[in-house]
Parts: structure tokens; sequence; C-alpha cells
């Protein structure tokens, strides 16, 4: 779990504060307000530590990777190739994570990074680990590292979180913090604002996809995998299989009365159809006949429930092309998987829908409201801006920004004014 972030001279963020990162974590604001780029900010991070490339500094992507962030001139703020960027993480990992037979073992650490251009090149030029627990803190700069702020040691290194190619005794505590970095990237997941197109009939070639992709594009692999393994979720006092969770939700937030893989071929093929019954009377069509917003949702749900247990989502837009009241029912999906898978939900939204019901719930006690960080986004001056809301145990937030989602009150004036002024038309 990522508990903490924090950037400076990142895209339209000459400096954030240190935002806190909760298990449901909302960021909402305007178009281009900042939002994604905090995102961004965590994938770049992660395509980085995928990579593992010990003579790469950082890789800001391309058309394969989470984000394609271009170069440093298009990511650092105001494209002043004299500043330095800067990215901070604090966090906790949720799953068994052992590089060493003996203690101490990394669980919980702080890292930051600070990063220069020379000749259109990304230059390190430090970074630092500290262990939350033992107050072990390694520190690197001009090739020197630091181990508890004691006698350096010199060593080479270029990339942005310390993988280095040397091993050795020496470089023992910065392996053990890099490949820490490296385990709680691995359990990030992301899903983009877009998904993948629902096909009419898709071909499963037997493979076991580590997640659903960006667009969601294996989503359907993933589905067929769980299958085949066997992979099951607690609901209530049963075990059910992946699939039957997914028909569930469908069902109960009125989208399909059932959902179903079926085999093309009887003769064991490996092409499968997505059939879809939206009433319980009705015909079983393919998804590329239903309407677009359930096939846009599906990536959504699958990812919650095949993605391992204490893994990071991030979601931008997970709500988008559904009804209002589905909005609102995806609060209650991502609240179940916080608490009985636990996962961490990281979104940036517009819907209004999931927020009332996030409140809602949190009056409700279905979760405590330190179990969720909400922020509003904003862009000023070329500088982007955010403000924490701030929602109390009984689910009010007491400081809702200036046209949260709009100015619904001014319109609805408006529309009496003008309601007024035909009135009086009319009547004269």
């Amino acid at each position: 779990m990522i508990t903490h972030i924090r950037m400076k001279n990142f895209k339209s963020w000459q400096e954030s504060p240190e935002v806190r990162l909760a298990p449901l974590t909302g960021f909402f604001g305007t178009n281009s307000s900042g939002k994604s780029s905090l995102l961004q900010m965590l994938l770049l991070l992660k395509q980085t530590a995928e990579r593992s490339d010990p003579n790469e500094v950082i890789f800001f992507g391309d058309e394969n990777s989470p984000v394609n962030l271009g170069d440093f001139s298009e990511v650092i703020h105001g494209h002043q190739l004299s500043s330095a960027l800067y990215l901070k993480i604090k966090c906790k990992l949720n799953h068994s994570f052992a590089l060493l037979t003996t203690p101490p073992q990394i669980t919980h650490f702080a890292f930051d990074t600070v990063i220069r251009e020379n000749n259109g090149n990304p230059i390190l030029e430090r970074f630092r680990y500290r262990n939350l627990f033992s107050d072990t803190k390694i520190a690197w700069k001009d090739n020197k590292l630091f181990i508890d702020d004691q006698s350096s040691i010199l060593i080479h290194i270029q990339n942005c979180y310390g993988q280095s190619s040397k091993e050795s005794d020496i470089s023992k505590i910065l392996t053990l913090f890099s490949s820490a970095f490296e385990e709680l990237f691995s359990h990030v997941y992301y899903l983009g604002p877009v998904r993948a197109r629902p096909r009419r009939h898709y071909h499963w070639d037997g493979s076991h996809p580590e997640d659903i992709g960006r667009w969601g594009y294996k989503a359907i692999d993933a589905l067929l995998s769980a299958r085949v393994n066997k992979l099951t979720i607690q609901r209530e006092e049963q075990v059910v299989p992946v699939e039957v969770q997914i028909s569930e939700w469908l069902r109960e937030m009125d989208l399909a009365h059932s959902f179903s893989l079926e085999r093309t071929d009887t003769r064991g093929g490996k092409n499968y159809d997505v059939r879809i019954q939206k009433s319980e009377h009705g015909a079983k069509v393919t998804l590329a006949d239903m309407g677009f917003g359930l096939s846009q949702f599906l990536p959504v749900l699958v990812l919650c429930y095949y993605a391992p247990e204490g893994s990071t989502l991030i979601l931008e837009q997970p709500g988008i092309h559904l009804h209002p009241k589905v909005q609102s029912e995806l609060a209650d999906l991502l609240i179940e998987v916080i608490t009985k898978r636990n996962l961490q939900i990281l979104i940036e939204s517009h819907s209004e829908h999931l927020l009332n019901r996030l409140q809602r719930r949190v009056a409700e006690e279905k979760i405590a409201a330190d179990q969720t960080a909400l922020y509003f986004c904003q862009h000023t001056d070329g500088v982007s801006k955010i403000d924490k809301l701030d929602m109390d145990e009984l689910g009010n937030i007491t400081n809702w920004p200036e046209n949260f989602f709009g100015d619904e009150m001014g319109d609805l004036f408006a529309m009496t004014e003008a309601q007024r002024e035909r009135q009086k038309r009319t009547e004269g």
C-alpha cells in the first residue's frame, strides 16, 4: 500500500504537498487540473521498476507502457530544463516479502529521488531510502552511498531507485531497499479511462495474464484463467467462482441478469463468446450487442477480483459511460473489495453520484471516514493545486470547493429567472 506521495516540477505540479493515500482515495476536479498527473507519477515509477535496468535513470514510457510521458523536457514543469524533478513515496508492503533469510525485512519505507537534465538526457542527482520501522537510512549522491549518515562507500549508480549491477556485500542494504521498491510496484495495477471495444468472439490461447492490461483488453483472458485455476471469492458465507461474483454484481447493478463465457466450438476449441442475458426471460446476446457502458465497466469488475489481495489498483474514470444509479453502486463495489480483499483503490473521477454514495456509506458505518482520502484539484495560472476534502464520521464534507461539480444552483436560479421573464411576456 502506498501511503503518501509528493512531487516537485512534475508536469503541471510545481510543488505538491505530501498527499496522504488511504485504502480508498479519490481525486476530483476540473479537466486538466492535474488529477491524472498525480497517478501518472506512480505509473512512471512502476514502469521504471518493471524495466529494472541499472543503466537507465528513469523510463518515461512508450506505446506499450502504462503511461507514455515523452521525455524529460515534456515532464519537467514549465519545460524549465534547469529545474530538478523530485518524486517521493511512503509505503507499507501488504504482502509477504523476504529478500534475506534473517531480519530486518523492509516492509515500511520512504523513498525519494532527484533527477536533472544534462544534454537532453536525465541524470540522477540523488536518491534516499528510510526504513520506517527501524529508521535505517541510506542516501546516494555523487557516486557515494551513505548508510545511517556514516562514512560513505564509493559506488556508481545511474538508476533512480538504486538498482545496481554490482553484487557485493557492500551494496546488500541497497539491494534490500531496491528489491522492496520493485516488490511494491509489482503489486500496482492500472486501468485507463478508455477500455478496449467489445468483440463478438474471443480467442484464448490458455495464457494466464498477470493483469488485464491498461485498456482492459486481457479481461476475458483473465476470467478464463481464473476459471481454469479455480479462483474463488468469499461472498458473505459462500465461496464462489470469480465469474459468479461478477454475475452477482451485474445483477445487483441492474446491468444484466446473467453473464457467462461459452465456447463457440463444443469440441474443445479456443474461441469463446461472452454471453449476456439482460433480463430473466430475455435472450442471451454477445457483449458486442450490449450497450457500450457494460463493456467499458466489465474490466473494472474483473480487475477488482482478479488482482491479488493486497494490491493497489489505479483506476481512471471507472464509472465512465455508466448510468448515475450504477455510478453510485460503484462506490459499494469499491468498498467491498477494500474491506474484503484488502485492496487499495486510487481513482480519478468526475462522478458526484459515486461521491454521494460514499458519503452515505460513511454515515451508515460501512466504511470509516479515515479509510478514505478525497481531494479536489484545480489549475490556476499554470500551476496545479490540491485541497483535501474534510469528511467527518457522519459523511459530511465541511469544505466544499466552489462549483465542485459545476454551478448547479446557478443553473437553477438562472432557469427560474428565465421562467419568470417568459411568464411576464405571456401575461403581457
